[in-house]
């Protein structure tokens, strides 16, 4: 007798099944919710254009439960966000409208339509992590105690039984995700590799395990990742501009099944309590990665010290390719690493803030210390229209900055980038200074020869006339600032 229950939950337990159940449910579903008393009120009666357009909104239901697992990884954080808002809008106005209009006993339809749409949400549940299912089905099996109890109080106990039953059922297929993650990760590789100890209170791992076969299959993964990675970054020595048209063609060309095998083994390893070995990994590969597109794109590894003690035309073509560095690091590199993270950490959003920060620090640390030893070196006139170019492109990234350091790990950088740029805004305003200090102090009376009348400091201050002109607006926001304290 025990062996065929175990046989029944095992089969309860499957995919496939529930892919099955929800579509069927679905259907039922929405079929009598049509039929039910609840549409009558809410729509009115049925006519050709309701049938129709009916039709299409359940086909789109039946086909959405049907390919939930299809879409699962393939659809983006701030999709997910936008999905779970219009769930929580749609079924907060129908809540106002039934409550509204439904003053008597619900039918046997609308009785049917809740308790599908419920185990149609359970289908969808034990599939993907949309981030609004459970809430729905939450919905769902309230919607259906409260009718029962309008038809007759006793009833609240059948729909109360019915909610535990599937939220009971809900989290046994939470509990199966170690288990499952491990199942996928053993058929990519030999069977003696990876050693499962399962007893009657946990699933563990043997310490030989996380030493040898799972940091085994972790590396494999990586340099996977890694390799994919460095065929990409061949398009960020292109400056036809097409990298800065679509942001986003990293994350998108990084194999999806990589990532989800990654994911897999986050979920595995940090249930067993193997997180740091997985981050340390996953760190010291997307570092490694960053190392590689930093050197392609011409900046090199420099401290406050070494800048300082370089040529001015060494600094000025360094600027440049500090200033590509920094658009293509704040726009495709950094969101790369942080919607990766996201992916590969996905339910573990302390772990991923903590790798993204590890492992884009050191780069955004780079980067602000060049634009710091320009903000703090000479204030010397001829700099002037490079500490411009810098304040911009600071300026510009600011909300990079404040979009992807927003955590309680990289918040620093964000403050960082924020000092800096104003720092930069102060030297802008002490070479302005220093300037005023060289005309004030220049012993020259009397114009040079040959100069058609002009004095050379009027010479000199006129050669800034046109480039300052380009940069106007740029000046007026720094120079306000001097305009009030004079």
């Amino acid at each position: 007798m025990m062996h065929i229950l175990i046989q029944i939950w095992k089969w309860l337990m499957q995919p496939k099944l529930w892919r099955f159940v929800g579509f069927v449910s679905s259907i039922v579903g929405l079929l009598c919710y049509g039929l039910s008393s609840s549409f009558n009120y809410l729509f009115g009666d049925w006519n050709l254009l309701k049938i129709f357009l009916y039709s299409v909104f359940s086909l789109i239901i039946s086909l959405i439960i049907l390919f939930a697992k299809t879409w699962q990884h393939s659809t983006s954080l701030r999709f997910k966000a936008h999905a779970a808002f219009l769930v929580l809008t749609i079924t907060s106005l129908y809540s106002f409208f039934f409550d509204k209009v439904m003053n008597g006993k619900p039918d046997a339809y609308s009785l049917l339509s809740c308790a599908a749409f419920a185990i149609m949400l359970l289908s969808l549940s034990r599939k993907t992590q949309c981030g609004f299912e459970v809430d729905l089905l939450y919905f769902f099996l309230g919607c259906l105690i409260v009718q029962l109890m309008k038809i007759k109080l006793q009833l609240f106990i059948v729909g109360a039984g019915f909610g535990y039953l599937i939220i009971i059922l809900r989290s046994s297929f939470s509990s199966i995700d170690v288990i499952t993650d491990n199942e996928d990760l053993t058929s990519l590789q030999d069977e003696n590799l990876v050693i499962i100890e399962v007893n009657s209170d946990s699933l563990q791992l043997t310490s030989t395990d996380i030493g040898s076969s799972m940091v085994e299959q972790l590396s494999n993964y990586v340099k996977a990742l890694r390799q994919e990675n460095s065929n990409i970054i061949e398009k960020l020595r292109d400056d036809s501009g097409f990298i800065m048209s679509d942001p986003d063609f990293m994350i998108k060309a990084l194999p999806t099944e990589t990532i989800d095998n990654l994911h897999k083994t986050a979920k595995l390893m940090v249930s067993a309590g193997f997180e740091k070995d997985f981050s340390d990994v996953y760190i010291s590969c997307r570092k490694e990665c960053l190392v590689e597109s930093f050197t392609r794109l011409g900046f090199k590894k420099l401290n406050i010290e070494d800048i300082q003690m370089l040529s001015w035309k060494e600094i000025e073509d360094g600027l440049k390719r500090w200033i590509k560095a920094s658009k293509v690091a704040l726009k495709i590199l950094f969101p790369t690493e942080r919607r990766l993270c996201d992916r590969v950490f996905f339910g573990f959003s302390s772990t991923a803030d903590l790798s993204f920060m590890n492992v884009c620090m050191e780069f955004t640390l780079q980067l602000l210390n060049f634009a710091d030893a320009i903000a703090i070196g000479s204030r010397s006139p001829e700099r002037l229209f490079s500490v411009i170019d810098m304040f911009e492109t600071m300026r510009d990234l600011i909300p990079e900055f404040e979009s992807l350091f927003r955590d309680q790990y990289s918040l620093s950088l964000q403050n960082e980038a924020t000092t800096i740029w104003k720092r930069l805004g102060e030297a802008i305003r002490g070479i302005f200074a220093e300037l005023a200090d060289l005309i004030r102090q220049d012993p020259a009376w009397d114009a040079v020869p040959d100069s058609g009348g002009l004095h050379p400091i009027t010479r000199y201050v006129m050669n800034y006339l046109p480039a300052a002109s380009r940069s106007r607006k740029t000046l007026e926001q720094v120079l306000k600032k001097i305009m009030r304290i004079h």
